[in-house]
């Protein structure tokens, strides 16, 4: 325990720049994103389908992260991220801005992954990496609620500032959180280990150190001939397919059975509250057990709670506990990638392998939101979709308990 508290005390702050910096980024749109579905359809006359289609943007990262992992481990993460965040900004003040066109629109949503992808996951979970090893599980969930707890501050919010300046002042307001709250925030203290310790006039010996922590492990090349990377990918995308498609839909979810807008709001934002909880005891259970048994709970959970959802009709109680353990999976769906990417595959070439296993992200979040909003314009209701999300937790659970010990890793030798 000793380790686990000195390694907070030197890098509690990348966590905080981090955590903030995540959850400023493009994840925030898996939870704030069902807040505009009904004001585009009441402004513009789209479809649920149609508007959920924008979500097949996503498939951009398929071409965008194999080179983002590439350029976060050759520059490092910072430099990535603050470019990035602006360009975020930028394409949410042209969403804001858009005419009433479905392909602008699309388009937007593409440019929002392929420019916003520096804002996610890979390079904020690389930092804090090379500062934790015995903490590194509840370092990454710490940091990974950033999304949940900006997201829980921001969607009443969100939701006033559509409800009074409609879904262009919306997408306003996101870019503004980008500017003036993730910009500052990785720019005063977000720094890699080894950087920062070059930075600050470390000994050759302590900046040595902490780059050999950073080769160790597989290249990108290695990972993709192993099993376990293919399992944790499987696992990942469909997870991610049944979060996505639930959770970009939630509003209307509730609504439909009977729930006000405002009482939905604010589930929404129990959800990020419940996702941030998840994150930290999953974070500190991957720290003390076997990881692949914590994530499997984490995963399958939300089956009961699509399940609860589908029966609940509008009961407040149902619909509470449902958001609840919901939230769980998403709680340690991308934690669970960050700690294992880690743990399985080493730090060598982090970002390369995480943004493989973010090509499987890039697949479930299209496959899950196109899903559920196709199979309600045929259905006209989410029976069928929550049913399919259901099975996809439970099957993503049991994959993850295949990804066998942890490898031993051995320290690379400095060259002389």
């Amino acid at each position: 325990m000793s380790e686990v508290r000195d390694e907070f005390r030197r890098g509690w702050r990348v966590v905080l720049a981090a955590g903030v910096g995540v959850g400023c980024g493009i994840s925030l749109q898996q939870y704030v994103g069902s807040l505009f579905v009904k004001a585009l359809q009441a402004d513009l006359g789209w479809t649920r389908g149609q508007i959920a289609q924008a979500q097949g943007a996503a498939l951009a990262a398929l071409f965008v992260a194999p080179v983002l992992g590439w350029l976060i481990d050759k520059v490092g993460v910072r430099p990535v991220a603050m470019v990035s965040i602006g360009l975020l900004a930028a394409v949410y003040a042209m969403l804001a801005a858009m005419p009433p066109s479905l392909g602008a629109f699309y388009g937007l949503f593409a440019l929002l992954v392929i420019l916003g992808s520096g804002t996610g996951p890979i390079g904020y979970t690389r930092a804090v990496n090379t500062w934790f090893e015995k903490g590194r599980g509840l370092s990454l969930g710490l940091t990974l609620t950033g999304v949940s707890l900006v997201a829980a501050l921001s969607a009443p919010l969100l939701n006033f500032v559509i409800t009074h300046h409609g879904w262009r002042g919306g997408y306003a307001a996101l870019a503004a959180l980008s500017i003036f709250v993730a910009l500052p925030t990785v720019f005063l203290a977000l720094w890699e280990r080894p950087r920062w310790l070059a930075r600050k006039g470390a000994t050759e010996g302590e900046i040595a150190a902490a780059r050999q922590v950073a080769q160790v492990g597989l290249t990108a090349g290695q990972a993709l001939k192993t099993g376990r990377f293919w399992i944790l990918a499987l696992a990942i995308l469909l997870a991610t397919a049944g979060l996505t498609g639930v959770i970009s839909q939630l509003q209307p979810i509730l609504t439909d059975q009977g729930l006000d807008a405002q009482a939905a709001g604010w589930l929404v934002a129990l959800l990020a509250v419940s996702v941030a909880l998840g994150r930290i005891v999953v974070g500190w259970a991957v720290d003390r057990f076997w990881a692949p048994i914590p994530a499997a709970i984490a995963l399958v959970l939300p089956a009961l709670g699509v399940g609860l959802l589908a029966i609940g009709h509008g009961q407040w109680p149902l619909a509470v506990l449902a958001v609840l353990l919901i939230g769980a999976a998403q709680g340690g769906e991308v934690d669970v990638a960050a700690f294992f990417v880690a743990r399985y595959f080493g730090m060598r070439s982090y970002g390369a392998v995480y943004a493989l296993i973010g090509v499987a992200i890039s697949l479930g979040v299209p496959i899950g939101a196109i899903g559920i909003g196709a199979l309600y314009d045929h259905d006209g209701g989410y029976g069928r979709a929550l049913a399919i999300a259901a099975a996809g937790f439970v099957a993503s659970g049991a994959l993850i308990l295949l990804m066998g010990r942890y490898p031993q890793w051995e320290t690379p030798k400095e060259k002389p």
